[in-house]
């Protein structure tokens, strides 16, 4: 028995001290520090996301949406910032601008929005970059408090909306969508998430009624009506098909 325990614990000994060295000199070094620095003015980026300060409504807490993708292939990371709306700003039927912002590879940015076309897409949410038609440039879905946008890459530093003809502007609120090829076809899929049905033209009071109270707080008015998703099954000429 004497033969068989001795050669055991001599395994476990020299396991024991092979494991010291590096327990030591994991307790010795230094912790490690990461400091960041905001360089967004240094780098050229202006944008200014469009909130409401007094939040009343719950879309008005929301959006934010950002994707940092190559556009145009050229080995650098561009950033593509959603800009979002107010209530009041839909009333009075204003505009604000997403923003396009192009990497010149030495560390500063430029904002190409303008010759891009994507600077107006509405109430914008989140975004979400995939090839949805193989050709090799990335494209844009943005989703919105209705309707979403599918915004084809051309190749050129331009963009199309193409969202009518592939037949994908949810009229209703979406909030974060994917592209996934799910059943592995070789062609980018598109899943949507939804989330409750808001109308923006049938607000209730801020403040006022059961929904938009706690506990005699005003807050947030809540919806209790929630929206389905949506699958998108993408056929040889669009993502037109829903799945769920």
């Amino acid at each position: 028995m004497s033969l068989r325990i001795v050669p055991a614990l001599a395994l476990i000994t020299s396991f024991v001290i092979l494991l010291l060295p590096a327990t030591a000199w994991m307790i010795k070094s230094p912790p490690i520090e990461v400091d960041f620095t905001d360089i967004t003015e240094n780098a050229g980026i202006k944008f200014k996301h469009v909130s409401s300060p007094e939040k009343k409504y719950i879309v008005e807490s929301m959006s934010g949406g950002v994707a940092l993708f190559d556009y145009d292939n050229d080995g650098y990371l561009d950033i593509y910032f959603v800009n979002s709306l107010t209530v009041d700003l839909v009333k009075s039927k204003q505009k604000t601008r997403s923003a396009l912002y192009h990497n010149n590879g030495d560390g500063m940015f430029t904002d190409v929005t303008d010759k891009a076309g994507i600077g107006d897409i509405g109430w914008g949410m989140g975004v979400t970059i995939g090839d949805y038609n193989n050709d090799g440039f990335d494209d844009i879905y943005v989703t919105c408090l209705g309707p979403n946008h599918l915004l084809r890459n051309n190749g050129n530093g331009t963009f199309t909306d193409v969202t009518q003809n592939a037949r994908v502007g949810d009229p209703r609120w979406s909030t974060g969508a994917a592209f996934v090829d799910y059943d592995n076809d070789g062609k980018l899929d598109l899943f949507v998430s939804n989330y409750v049905d808001f109308d923006v033209n049938n607000l209730p009071e801020f403040g006022k009624g059961r929904t938009c109270q706690f506990k005699g707080i005003p807050v947030q008015c809540c919806w209790k009506k929630r929206l389905k998703c949506r699958l998108l099954l993408r056929t040889p000429t669009s993502l037109s098909v829903p799945v769920i």
